[in-house]
């Protein structure tokens, strides 16, 4: 015997409900808000009271096969109208969890357009579409004498798509990874030089157009990681440093061993980061005014997912402003000498024991 409910909105739209298949006819079907018969539930013929109430949010059906209910209308009436007081506060939660979702299913769509966009365009302006179009048995040859002609600008052009590529991939699993209520995550044993390696790549030609030098500390350092939020953390950090780093400086990025954590430190000369803006910048949806002069397109998301993805693999990120009295005005602001530091807590004993 049980009590079952099945609620709808204003518009008769489904909020929530537990009726079994069988039942669901009866909302369709009923003639009169309350009355007692006999009906099949699970191939098993019950007894049971079926009635339903309404307020300015919508429609509270119950059905019950409870003796109590069955037998007193009285008791199923309260048992209704007790039911129907839930209902604004219900369908208020569930609208609120479907804006959530949609805010964030509509920022993964527009971050995945805008990359594929300007992948097409890159790849567009290298082999316009016009001229494979003209003749499409000769494609190949086509491409093939672009490539003879132009080998810098393919070069340049395939890493840009590379890195769009990677953007793409980090947006998949930053929607993956942040979203969902319990992620997955599998950590297994890599080197960090390594992986900072294999994402720094993608970045040195936009490192090289703002003639940034930069460097990689040596580590043999290994440990146990989630390899996707990592680089995902990486990514965005790099993505960062492009956007906000002074033209014509030193961008170094080194790896050490400290007292309780082992510690990977962006060292640069970037815009000058606020006292009161170093607990805001991981903020969703913050940005400094420095950051907007100088990128207006940003949306201020890529430090707040830093740290969600740090999360994963036990690490946290320290900003450090202004380690040293080195400043740079340019056209574009003020330069300082800033850090950034992921701290890995806890890898200083996993050390000792595998390197003893």
């Amino acid at each position: 015997m049980s009590t079952y409910h099945h609620a709808v909105n204003e518009k008769g739209e489904f909020l929530f409900g537990n009726f079994p298949s069988e039942a669901i006819i009866l909302i369709s079907n009923n003639q009169n808000t309350f009355g007692t018969f006999d009906f099949i539930i699970g191939d098993i013929k019950q007894k049971v009271r079926f009635g339903f109430k309404s307020n300015h949010k919508g429609i509270m059906y119950t059905l019950s096969s409870e003796s109590k209910y069955v037998k007193s209308n009285k008791l199923f009436k309260e048992l209704v109208s007790m039911s129907i007081v839930s209902l604004e506060s219900l369908s208020n939660f569930k609208n609120e969890i479907i804006k959530n979702q949609n805010t964030q299913t509509q920022e993964l769509v527009h971050n995945l357009t805008s990359l594929n966009t300007y992948n097409i365009q890159d790849l567009y302006a290298l082999i316009p579409q016009e001229s494979l179009a003209k003749n499409i048995n000769v494609q190949s040859k086509i491409v093939k004498d672009i490539i003879q002609e132009k080998p810098n600008v393919t070069v340049s052009t395939l890493l840009q798509l590379i890195k769009y590529n990677l953007a793409m991939k980090v947006e998949f699993s930053v929607f993956d990874k942040i979203l969902k209520q319990n992620p997955s995550v599998q950590k297994m044993e890599d080197s960090i030089r390594n992986i900072i390696l294999s994402i720094l790549q993608i970045f040195i030609a936009d490192f090289n157009e703002k003639k940034i030098e930069v460097s990689l500390s040596a580590s043999e350092k290994r440990f146990y990681i989630d390899y996707d939020s990592f680089t995902v953390s990486l990514f965005y950090i790099l993505d960062n440093a492009i956007k906000y780093c002074c033209r014509n400086t030193h961008f170094k990025i080194i790896l050490k061993e400290e007292k309780e954590c082992f510690s990977i430190l962006f060292d640069m000369i970037s815009i000058k980061i606020e006292d009161e803006e170093v607990s805001r910048l991981c903020e969703k949806n913050y940005r400094s005014k420095l950051a907007l002069k100088l990128n207006e397109k940003g949306s201020g998301i890529g430090m707040y997912r830093i740290l969600k993805t740090l999360k994963l693999n036990d690490a946290e990120l320290e900003i450090l402003p202004r380690v040293s009295d080195y400043t740079k005005k340019t056209k574009d602001g003020l330069f300082e000498h800033n850090q950034f530091k992921i701290k890995f807590k806890g890898k200083q004993d996993w050390f000792k024991a595998n390197l003893a």
